[in-house]
């Protein structure tokens, strides 16, 4: 959520896809690839590399089918139509608060629903999503995690993390898009959520058994707010 902050919109979905870009492969109607180019990087905020990118085959991998991502604490499904949609195939959304899922379904991503471009939007919280003997077992190429996890505890979270390790077809990764506290972990004493800072998201990532391939900050945000960053996740074998 941008927490009616709408003219972050466009700087966060530009550098989500030139993010993803490293890893994926948009579908080739997608007009993402305008988006990441090297001619409009001097135009648009940009993220800033901090690890290097391990070498790794695009997503989808060959043989695997079309494109698929699992867009987690979807809201409305913004993200999806200005990010996810433009990088994959087929987008599947899981959002907790059913208001949300009424205006994702009947109005905000009704054309996309319609078009088959967004398939399922399941109304659950992330602590009961399942992956293991459902029709989501083995499903995704990316799980994208953007502003929802700090409403998790670290024993959800970890258990979150290794419940979407079944949801991944093989060579499959998660993205972690959140806010960084500077140091610890800041509660929120509205909605008791946590923002986490970045050693605390490594010690999560490396307690789930994940490695982290990339991580980037998130530019063109005003002073004062939260830092941002993304991540890039694959399981460790």
């Amino acid at each position: 959520m941008l927490g009616g902050l709408g003219q972050l919109a466009r700087p966060d979905a530009v550098s989500s896809l030139r993010f993803l870009s490293e890893f994926v492969s948009p579908p080739s109607t997608s007009t993402a690839a305008s988006i990441v180019s090297p001619s409009n990087q001097s135009s648009e905020p940009t993220a800033s590399p901090t690890t290097t990118a391990t070498k790794r085959p695009k997503l989808p991998l060959p043989g695997s089918g079309p494109s698929r991502v699992l867009d987690c604490g979807a809201g409305i499904g913004r993200v999806t139509k200005q990010v996810l949609i433009k990088a994959f195939d087929h987008v599947d959304l899981v959002e907790g608060c059913p208001s949300f899922v009424k205006q994702a379904k009947e109005e905000y991503l009704k054309a996309e629903i319609d078009s088959g471009k967004v398939g399922e939007v399941r109304c659950q919280g992330l602590q009961h999503v399942r992956f293991e003997g459902t029709a989501w077992e083995g499903r995704f190429d990316v799980i994208w995690c953007q502003w929802v996890l700090g409403h998790l505890t670290e024993d959800d979270l970890i258990a979150f993390f290794n419940r979407c390790k079944k949801g991944l077809k093989p060579g499959g990764m998660i993205f972690v898009k959140e806010n960084n506290a500077k140091v610890g972990i800041v509660i929120d004493e509205e909605d008791s959520s946590m923002t986490r800072s970045d050693l605390v998201w490594k010690e999560m990532f490396e307690k789930s058994g994940l490695k982290l391939l990339r991580e980037d900050t998130q530019k063109g945000f005003p002073s004062g707010l939260f830092a941002v960053k993304m991540y890039a996740l694959e399981p460790v074998p």
